[in-house]
This record gives C-alpha cells, structure tokens and sequence, in this order.
C-alpha cells in the first residue's frame, strides 16, 4: 500500500519536536538582515569547503575537473534565495514545499551533468553544518550581547536541523 507524505505536516512536527520556539524565530528574524548582509561571504566559504572534497567536487566542477564558475555563481544565487527564505523563518506550507522540492532536486541526476549521481545525502547534511558553524561565528563577531548571540545561534540550529528532514525527503524510506 502506498501513501502520501504531508511534507508539510511533517514539518510543522520536526519544528515541534527540535523545540523551534516563536522566541526562536524572533530571533532568527531578527539576525536575518545581518546573515542576508554577508549571504555571499557566507557562500564563498561553504563552496570553497566544498571543493577540497573529491566526492563533493564533482558536482561544482568540469569535465577537466576545473571549477565552473557559471555553475558555481547559479548556486550561490540559489543558497542566498535560501538564506533569505530561511531567515524569515516561515511556517507556511510553501516553505515546506520549497524545500521537498529542493530535495528532488538534489536526489534527481543532474541534468547538466547526466553521468553525474544523485547528490549523497551525507553532502546536504554537511552543507547544513557548514552554515551553522558559519552563521554561529557571524553572529559572535557582530553581536555584543553574548547571552543573545547564544541563543540566536542555538535558534538557528534548531531551525536549520528542522529543515535537514525536507531537504532529505526525496532520501527517506518509511516503514
């Protein structure tokens, strides 16, 4: 018997269960404007981390195993379309679906690249702890307060561990 995931329900349920309160998103509301500020800075090191990997290389690289920079830029483009969405914090349905989609995407063979696998799910979920680790010391080098930076960044966490399982959705078998 088949059945149909609610992406968005399941959402609304992780969110819930990681403790994603509406102080934490306040709070991610609130750094949004100085994590959008350095959206590229951020970018340019999570794809420079990504190229010393042989395994998360090749998909940002070309034939002759040279980056390619349009690709490279489109991406970068896409995560600040991220960044920003993610800095919002929304809970509506379409955020669910933007990122369900987002995991087709990556579970898909690249177009661009058909000999190319699916991205391994390992990869999405170490992206995420890139940006975590990246936004936490933004905000420790941009706010004073070091009792807000903590919680903003255990804020972020949350809310970036919440969406790892839609980003993941295309990868995930259920009983």
């Amino acid at each position: 018997m088949s059945t149909v995931t609610n992406w968005a329900e399941r959402f609304a349920e992780i969110v819930s269960f990681v403790g994603v309160s509406d102080e934490d998103r306040q709070l991610i509301k609130a750094s949004g404007p100085l994590i959008v500020k350095h959206a590229r800075q951020i970018n340019d090191f999570v794809y420079n981390h990504i190229l010393e990997y042989p395994e998360a290389r090749k998909f940002f690289v070309t034939d002759q195993d040279e980056p390619d920079g349009p690709r490279i830029e489109a991406n970068k483009e896409t995560m600040i379309s991220w960044l920003r969405a993610t800095a919002a914090a929304p809970s509506n349905d379409g955020f669910a679906r933007y990122l369900t989609a987002t995991s087709q995407m990556h579970k898909n063979i690249p177009l661009h690249r058909p000999g190319l696998t699916p991205v391994p799910p390992r990869y999405i979920i170490g992206i995420i702890s890139c940006y975590q680790t990246v936004i936490a010391d933004l905000l420790q080098k941009n706010m004073e307060d070091t009792t807000l930076v903590l919680r903003t960044s255990v804020a972020w966490n949350k809310w970036l561990m919440a969406q790892i399982n839609l980003l993941l959705a295309s990868y995930l078998v259920e009983e």
